[in-house]
């Protein structure tokens, strides 16, 4: 009974903790006008579960507004280049859509095979973020190529986030609580075992683990 009972305690403990990170996360991006709010309010959830991910303790809404304001430049930077390549995308798939050229018609699977690459990097690319000292082309860079070589984790990330979006949409009372929080913890829990994976990696072959996965 007192281990069922610390099993309720420990399970009602992270819903708290989920739903907490997750309404800083919606009124930081408010407070960023969205727009500028999103990516470093997103950033500072991402850091808040790694530190949950890695068992360690912290004071949660001072690290978030410390990390909100300290990467509020460099991740809205990071935003643009995320969107602009995102619109990019999606305006190519849209012109070979409509087009009735059958040249440009080739290039429609190209098309589909980049948007698929650039969705599944993007599931990377907080985590790399806020796990490496490293500069913005590193994070596109590590994210890419960690996507690419950890194919069973990259398609159980997608599944599960897919899985748990398609739950929000059956029930939206979710969103104010756990559309950001839960994600990033699936997230920061599959890449955390990819980056301690490629430490040993690394160790193995007498490297002194650098701040860099790649």
């Amino acid at each position: 009974m007192e281990g069922f009972m610390k099993g309720i305690f420990s399970v009602s403990e992270w819903v708290m903790r989920l739903m907490y990170v997750n309404i800083l996360w919606i009124v930081f991006t408010l407070l960023g006008l969205v727009v500028l709010g999103f990516f470093p309010a997103t950033t500072a959830m991402f850091t808040i579960v790694r530190k949950w991910v890695m068992k360690e303790d912290l004071p949660v809404f001072k690290t978030f507004w410390t990390t909100y304001k300290s990467e509020f430049l460099r991740c809205n930077l990071l935003g643009l280049i995320i969107i602009v390549f995102g619109f990019f995308m999606y305006s190519n798939i849209k012109i070979v859509e409509a087009t009735t050229v059958p040249l440009l018609k080739l290039v429609y699977i190209p098309n589909v095979i980049c948007i698929l690459i650039y969705s599944l990097t993007l599931l990377y690319i907080f985590p790399v973020l806020v796990h490496f000292d490293v500069g913005l082309k590193g994070v596109v860079k590590n994210a890419i190529v960690l996507m690419t070589v950890n194919p069973i984790a990259t398609f159980t990330m997608a599944v599960l986030t897919s899985f748990f979006y398609f739950i929000v949409y059956q029930f939206p009372g979710l969103i104010p609580f756990f559309s950001g929080s839960i994600p990033a913890f699936l997230l920061m829990f599959f890449c955390s075992h990819v980056f301690t994976k490629i430490l040993h990696e690394q160790q193995g072959k007498g490297l002194s683990g650098s701040e860099t996965p790649i």
